[in-house]
């Protein structure tokens, strides 16, 4: 298969390799074993940052634990923890010949600077060379449905903004995935079809476009940011509050090739944005959100 989105080197078959690139002070849990703590060996830098394909981030609980039960499907579970008590959760499969490595953490506060701090701390500790948001959103498009996943390849921030005497001017910020991600959901969506219909979930689907990333929790059919965003891009699905954050700390990283700058966000459709919205269907745009996920990794990870 071709590695569309991400590369990787292949350092071998270790099931619990991310405590020796983690520091000293570092604990691991392997499920069914008991923690080990110490020390850690040291590791050349040139090999421990391109054995962990893919780094996935998340912001509510109930996020995190979709995102934990789909991945246990997929390959073996070790947990590490550094000093300052952030958890990451390393999967390992073995996949078309060789180990398929994936980190999960989630992100210490909801919004953009945190989701920025954790894309941070996941290149200094794993170096991933694929980042990837996953979680929920609001709709504001009647193309997304409750409980609809939305495979994001744009992300526009609409905070920017100046404020003048005759009102405020806003000034949208795009960011686009790179190209190698961007042939990787295209082939998704070639294979499975498009929108996609959730096998595990009657009625609901997965379907690609852009999204609305701010600060602001949108619960108001009247709110000026949605009017903006129909005005930015009247295709523009859904909105969230961590997605530019992440964009902007991965293009910010170290490294200049097109897999260094690798992101996704895949968001599960949790409200229409409106008065109504709740956390009644936080677990059911999570879970949708995380099969989705799943499923394009074969596409992701080549």
């Amino acid at each position: 298969m071709s590695n569309y989105g991400i590369e990787n080197s292949g350092s071998g078959n270790v099931t619990i390799s991310g405590a020796v690139a983690m520091g000293t002070g570092t604990s691991v849990t392997q499920h069914g074993v008991a923690p080990v703590a110490g020390p850690a060996a040291p590791q050349d830098p040139a090999r421990a940052a391109p054995a962990w394909d893919a780094g996935v981030v998340t912001v509510l609980s109930v996020e995190t634990r979709a995102v934990l039960d789909e991945l246990s499907k997929w390959g073996s579970h070790a947990e590490a923890r550094t000093r300052q008590g952030a958890v990451f959760h390393e999967f390992t499969r073995e996949h078309s010949g060789r180990t398929v490595r994936l980190v999960v953490t989630q992100s210490l506060l909801p919004g953009q600077h945190s989701a920025g701090g954790t894309v941070e701390e996941l290149r200094r500790e794993y170096a991933p060379r694929l980042v990837v948001l996953v979680g929920i959103a609001g709709s504001i498009h009647p193309d997304a449905l409750l409980g609809d996943v939305v495979v994001a390849q744009e992300v526009i921030h609409y905070e920017p903004r100046k404020v003048t005497p005759d009102g405020v001017l806003r000034r949208g910020r795009a960011h686009a995935v790179t190209a190698g991600v961007q042939h990787a959901v295209n082939g998704f969506f070639t294979a499975h079809g498009e929108p996609w219909p959730l096998p595990h979930s009657p009625g609901h689907r997965a379907l690609r476009g852009p999204i609305g990333s701010g600060e602001a929790v949108l619960a108001d059919v009247r709110a000026d940011e949605r009017h903006y965003l129909r005005e930015y891009n009247e295709k523009i699905l859904a909105v969230e509050t961590e997605g530019a954050g992440l964009a902007t700390a991965v293009h910010a990283s170290l490294g200049g090739t097109d897999a260094a700058h690798a992101w996704l966000v895949v968001r599960g459709i949790s409200d229409a944005a409106d008065a109504d919205k709740n956390d009644g269907h936080h677990e059911l745009a999570a879970r949708n959100a995380a099969f989705v996920f799943s499923s394009l990794l074969p596409h992701l990870a080549g």
